[in-house]
């Protein structure tokens, strides 16, 4: 892939999860403005539990399928590999829900201590299975590059869960339209997808000749997706716990608006680790330095100020967005928001790891995370509430950032453009200041802070010196590729 179409793609990702973050963002008052705190909160339950689930299910092979087949080119190897990896994800999905839709009525008491909470646990349980089926097809677009088709599938994705949503709660459904509604439009995006990878590749039965291999490769990457799992979801149990649902919903609504950060690193992430693996087995070195090098100061060239903005902005998106019930979290989104910086620098970083084919380190670097978190959250929930949690959050993937900085440098290490970063956090702190002043009270009154906010963002960066002539000249060139690439595609 040349250097032109690598940042051609990433543009054509970053747009689709600028729109799936604004399908986010649409979801967000749609459901809490119509279900409240509690029984979103216990929406959120079910979806940290089907994210906690759907891990165990996949047993790292989605990360195996990508490390395997990006540079693959034999057809026959293409199809035993992508077909073996999903007949195992399909059987083992269904076991789990199978299982949890079996022990509903036990998790109701003991996991969500509401016992009227089983009928949508027993709903939600086949999320398992469709989740993981999900990963699976969709990893197959991002390992082979089929960028348009990954990002519609995404929109559909996204925009058709926001319209079904929002036509069943109108109806009348509650929460158990908005389960029915996300299972219907994945059973849609599994076949859709899985349609198209047979007109690709074909059908065959998998023999699982390379299964050993795969697994060998991915088991020790489960253990690492659960402990994630705890860095980035477990602290919605221990507020339960000790705050109960209603809190659970509160503190879910503002971490879903900070935690939008992260979001940023997804079009890089979903390029780079593809193109890293093939520049890597082909001992392209230097290149795999400076793909890195610039995907950290792309990524912090929005996350920086996304930071700020967020922060400044979190009482008043929360009242805007949800009800007023909500707005008590807003002390969370400046810390979530900070971890979820530090989340996508992670993500880049770690990359390292997995290219030597070191994923033990990835093992033993979300075991500290994950242990911290617990130990924080179990301290600072019972005094500081909420904002205890986010605060645990915040620690843990700092942790977790100089901890793969120490390990993933010991094999590869590129530059960090720190006079970058300093200047992204300058114009930062300036656009907040300029945001203040008109400061919002409605939704347009937001999206005129935001829109606002990112120009002058971009032009005190811009009068900074963020960017030499060559990076200037390359990202006009991109952009004004790309929008006659879109044109081209509306024409056709």
């Amino acid at each position: 892939m040349s250097k032109k179409k690598f940042a051609r793609d990433v543009a054509i990702i970053g747009i689709t999860s600028i729109l799936t973050s604004l399908g986010g963002f649409l979801l967000l008052p749609v459901i809490t403005k119509t279900l409240g705190a509690y029984d979103y909160g216990i929406w959120v339950q079910i979806s940290v539990t089907v994210s906690l689930l759907s891990s165990i299910v996949l047993m790292g092979l989605s990360m195996a399928l990508v490390r395997f087949l990006a540079a693959e080119r034999d057809m026959l190897r293409v199809r035993e590999g992508f077909y073996s990896i999903a007949f195992i994800v399909a059987i083992s999905g269904l076991f789990v829900s199978l299982m949890v839709y079996g022990l509903a009525d036990l998790t109701a008491v003991s996991v969500f201590s509401d016992a009227g909470t089983s009928q949508y646990i027993r709903a939600g349980s086949f999320l398992i299975l469709l989740t993981a089926l999900d990963q699976i097809v969709m990893f197959y677009f991002r390992i082979f590059r089929q960028i348009k088709t990954y990002a519609l599938i995404t929109l559909f994705n996204t925009f058709g869960k926001l319209a079904l949503i929002l036509a069943l709660l109108h109806i009348g459904f509650g929460l158990m339209g908005v389960i029915a509604a996300v299972l219907i439009v994945q059973v849609i995006v599994f076949l859709g997808a899985i349609l198209r990878i047979i007109s690709q590749i074909g059908f065959e039965a998998p023999e699982f000749t390379m299964v050993i291999e795969y697994l060998r490769y991915g088991l020790p990457l489960t253990p690492n997706s659960l402990i994630r799992w705890i860095t980035d979801s477990s602290d919605r149990y221990i507020v339960g716990i000790f705050l109960g649902i209603n809190a659970v919903g509160i503190y879910s609504a503002a971490y879903t608006i900070g935690s939008l950060v992260q979001l940023l690193v997804t079009p890089i992430q979903l390029i780079l680790f593809p193109e890293l693996s093939k520049m890597y087995d082909e001992s392209r070195l230097d290149e795999v330095k400076l793909y890195l090098s610039y995907s950290m100061k792309y990524f912090l060239l929005l996350g920086i100020p996304s930071v700020v903005g967020l922060s400044v902005l979190s009482h008043s998106m929360l009242e805007i967005l949800t009800k007023p019930e909500f707005a008590a979290g807003s002390s969370v989104i400046p810390f979530v928001a900070l971890a979820g910086l530090m989340g996508g620098v992670f993500q880049i970083v770690i990359n390292i790891t997995q290219l030597v084919k070191r994923t033990q380190f990835n093992l033993f670097i979300h075991i500290i995370a994950a242990a911290a978190n617990i130990l924080l959250n179990v301290m600072l929930i019972p005094v500081m509430g909420i904002l205890g949690a986010a605060i645990s959050t915040f620690v843990s993937y700092l942790l977790m950032v100089i901890v793969v900085f120490y390990v993933s440098f010991k094999y590869i290490s590129f530059k960090i453009n720190w006079s970058f970063i300093a200047k992204s956090i300058i114009s930062s702190v300036l656009m907040a200041g300029m945001i203040l002043i008109i400061y919002p009270e409605d939704a347009n009154g937001l999206l005129i802070a935001l829109v606002f906010g990112a120009i002058a963002y971009s032009v005190i960066i811009a009068a900074l010196g963020g960017f030499d002539k060559r990076e200037t000249e390359i990202l006009k060139r991109q952009i004004f590729s790309l929008w006659n690439h879109i044109l081209s595609i509306k024409k056709g």
